[in-house]
């Protein structure tokens, strides 16, 4: 790592941009609306600097909390440079970009400002450096080619050149998905509107149609909303869970936020609201997206508390996983647009429905499913008679094989596939819904307190009525015990 001074690392950029000649390699180059000529220079690779707020690894940044916070306040340090190295090293395509210059040498010029800060090839830049150690006297890796930017150039003009260099794919190693989730975000605050982001992002938009122009704007407010979701989720977790964690959850994330837009208008925003946090549930279990798609009210009033109680580890937790107590203690979402407390907000007639928000709350501060850290850690679930102990992959594992369960059950109910015994689990879910309702009701007689009598008489009235006209219905297809009820 080198330690020069601001003014002698300028002096090294001057001397470089002294030294092209006429004959020296020269490439145009757009700047505010013109096209100009720029020679490519050599630098040495260990005076540029890495640019801290490049969004390569913005989200890796973000999630190194205080750890992190020099990257911020003194970014040209030694420390943050070494840092930022090392997120450089971890993303998913260092390795590829690496044989590729080991190889090939670097083709592509970066981009510089004449403070000697990297605009883009940053990866490239790492990647010089690690192979110059290794192979300290192959001369062509001790060196990095850039186009070095204009000496009035602010940060508005650097943030449109990142957008035109990574956005229309003109680079080596293309963003993770929340990258470039934070990316737009910064892009929005700066000003830029969504269409004009998102006709420069897909080059398949006309930018002068005024139709393709509204549908890049919906792909990039469709975009935020999903960083909206990470973001909000990432707040209720206390610090569980980071940007990269969603990373592979691009198309779950679409899918449940098309979901929850198009159940809106359909059932209302309580019902949408419901299932969007049940299928949430499903993602921070570790569901694929294709399972995840069978989160729905059905599934949560029919399928998923009867999987939960087939689980053993689960048994005990079922109900106040799937509904909650009243000394379930819930995360603090602080008022989050997305993630609602769905159980506050239902009518009074729709309390001890299943919403999975006992299990959201739980979830979120254990983290995601897929990340291995921290697995020799304990959870407390709460149960029916208080709390129990469970080691964290035990419970992860359970949690996720009964939604599983429960999706698959649906998903051949959905499709006909095993049509034959659907009245038979049926019954056992009405048969598990009474054992539930008795036991509430002496959870509420220990208490020394009991539920509201005229409206659980009107709904017990209901329940008889259709509990007879069963049997009546089964009496005629023979049915003995149907019929010695009768």
């Amino acid at each position: 790592m080198n330690s020069l001074t601001q003014n002698a690392r300028r002096e090294v950029i001057e001397a470089a941009q002294a030294a092209a000649s006429d004959e020296d390699e020269r490439r145009p180059f757009e700047w505010r609306g013109e096209n100009v000529m720029l020679p490519v220079v050599r630098v040495p690779v260990g005076d540029v600097l890495l640019n801290h707020r490049t969004h390569r690894v913005r989200a890796q940044v973000e999630s190194l909390g205080a750890d992190g916070r020099i990257i911020e306040t003194n970014p040209h340090s030694e420390e943050a440079q070494r840092l930022l190295a090392d997120l450089i090293r971890k993303t998913s395509g260092y390795g590829e970009v690496k044989a590729m210059i080991r190889h090939e040498k670097q083709r592509e010029p970066g981009l510089i400002t004449h403070e000697g800060v990297l605009i883009n090839a940053n990866t490239r830049a790492v990647t010089l450096r690690d192979l110059h150690e290794e192979l300290p006297h192959e001369r062509a890796f001790a060196f990095i080619k850039v186009q070095v930017l204009p000496a009035n150039a602010d940060s508005t003009d650097i943030m449109q050149l990142e957008f035109n260099f990574q956005m229309r794919r003109n680079y080596q190693q293309p963003y993770s998905f929340t990258n470039q989730l934070l990316f737009i975000k910064d892009l929005l605050d700066s000003g830029l509107k969504p269409d004009e982001i998102g006709v420069q992002m897909k080059p398949h938009y006309d930018p002068t149609s005024s139709k393709d122009r509204r549908a890049a704007a919906e792909e990039v407010e469709a975009e935020d909303r999903l960083r909206q979701i990470i973001e909000e989720l990432i707040a209720a977790s206390s610090g569980a869970l980071r940007w990269p964690d969603f990373d592979d959850d691009r198309q779950n994330l679409i899918e449940i936020d098309e979901s929850y837009r198009r159940m809106i208008p359909r059932k209302g925003p309580d019902a949408a609201r419901r299932v969007k946090q049940a299928k949430l549930v499903g993602l921070l279990a570790g569901m694929d997206y294709r399972r995840v798609r069978h989160i729905d009210e059905a599934y949560l009033d029919s399928y998923v508390l009867q999987a939960f109680e087939e689980q053993s580890n689960l048994r005990p937790a079922a109900k106040a996983l799937t509904i909650g107590q009243q000394t379930t203690p819930h995360a603090d979402l602080g008022g989050l647009s997305i993630l609602d407390d769905l159980d506050e907000d239902l009518p009074a007639d729709q309390h001890g429905e299943v919403t999975l928000q006992p299990l959201f709350d739980l979830l979120v501060l254990q983290g995601k499913a897929d990340d291995a850290t921290g697995w020799d850690a304990e959870v407390e679930v709460p149960t029916d008679e208080g709390t129990t102990i469970l080691p964290k992959n035990t419970f992860f594992d359970a949690v996720k094989n009964a939604m599983q369960t429960a999706a698959d059950t649906k998903a051949q109910d959905d499709q006909g596939q095993d049509a034959l015994d659907v009245p038979r689990r049926q019954l056992n879910n009405a048969a598990s819904a009474c054992d539930r309702v008795r036991r509430a009701y002496k959870e509420l007689e220990d208490d020394g307190d009991q539920p509201e009598p005229t409206a659980l008489e009107k709904a017990l009235e209901a329940y008889l009525r259709s509990h007879d006209e069963l049997l009546h219905y089964l009496a005629e297809r023979g049915f003995a015990a149907a019929e010695n009820r009768l």
